[in-house]
């Protein structure tokens, strides 16, 4: 019985050591975002700037690097320059005063800066999210920044499955990222959807329709209805990528 119980023992043990690691190996992905505002007509020479900086310490890899601009939204006229999707090992090792960056920033960039907004962590929930690809080539993509009610997060994910599954039958992206962050009145989750022009983002792609299609009649009014239940507000920005 207690060579059973020892060769019983070993197994779970490794079977937890086996899971473990695979909890281990499943990295968190994130995005960095700052919100940059250049000096009034700096915008130009700001973005070549931000690209060349780019192109020499943040090329594809663990600290790669983007700009956007804010077209519409309380930030209109705001570039976003984010770093990801990434690790947080590779947030342990970004680029500082090696090789220069630092340097290269504070001498190309920093004087076209009129003032820095929010820094901010995301952290992709691959889980409720589709279409990641959709918006790393996008040319424009809405952007809404979700405070959720407290203790209403269940009810979100709920909501937020369906809309995947949704957007997923349509090919249009639908991400989510969660802010690992808490601030009053902060923002929960972030919400990523891609579009290719302001013509086509104007025009109903018949998403009601295909959530009922999917869920059945009257869900999308009961959807909606439920979302506001558990929302405190959102804020909602249109970008474009600039490179």
């Amino acid at each position: 019985m207690k060579k059973k119980s020892l060769v019983l023992g070993l197994i779970l043990l490794c079977t937890l050591v086996a899971f473990g690691q695979e909890k281990e190996e499943k990295k968190t992905i994130v995005v960095e975002s700052v919100y940059i505002l250049p000096k009034r007509g700096m915008s130009d020479k700001f973005e070549k700037a931000i690209k060349a900086h780019n192109d020499k310490f943040h090329p594809e890899g663990d600290h790669v690097a983007g700009l956007r601009i804010v077209d519409y939204g309380e930030k209109a006229g705001w570039y976003v320059w984010i770093m990801g999707p990434t690790t947080y090992a590779a947030l342990d090792n970004r680029p500082t005063k090696q090789n220069g960056h630092d340097e290269d920033w504070d001498k190309n960039i920093e004087p076209l800066v009129e003032k820095y907004g929010a820094v901010n962590l995301w952290n992709f929930n691959e889980k409720l999210s589709f279409g990641m690809d959709l918006v790393k080539n996008a040319k424009h993509y809405e952007a809404w920044a979700v405070d959720i009610k407290r203790g209403q997060y269940y009810r979100f994910k709920a909501i937020a499955e369906k809309l995947m599954k949704t957007s997923e039958s349509l090919g249009v992206a639908f991400l989510v990222f969660n802010n690992p962050l808490h601030t009053p009145g902060g923002a929960d989750v972030g919400l990523v959807w891609n579009f290719d022009s302001y013509d086509s983002w104007s025009q109903d792609i018949g998403f009601m329709n295909a959530y009922e299609k999917l869920y059945g009649k009257g869900t999308w009014q009961n959807m909606i209805d439920e979302w506001f239940d558990i929302m405190v507000d959102y804020n909602a920005e249109l970008r474009s990528k600039v490179h």
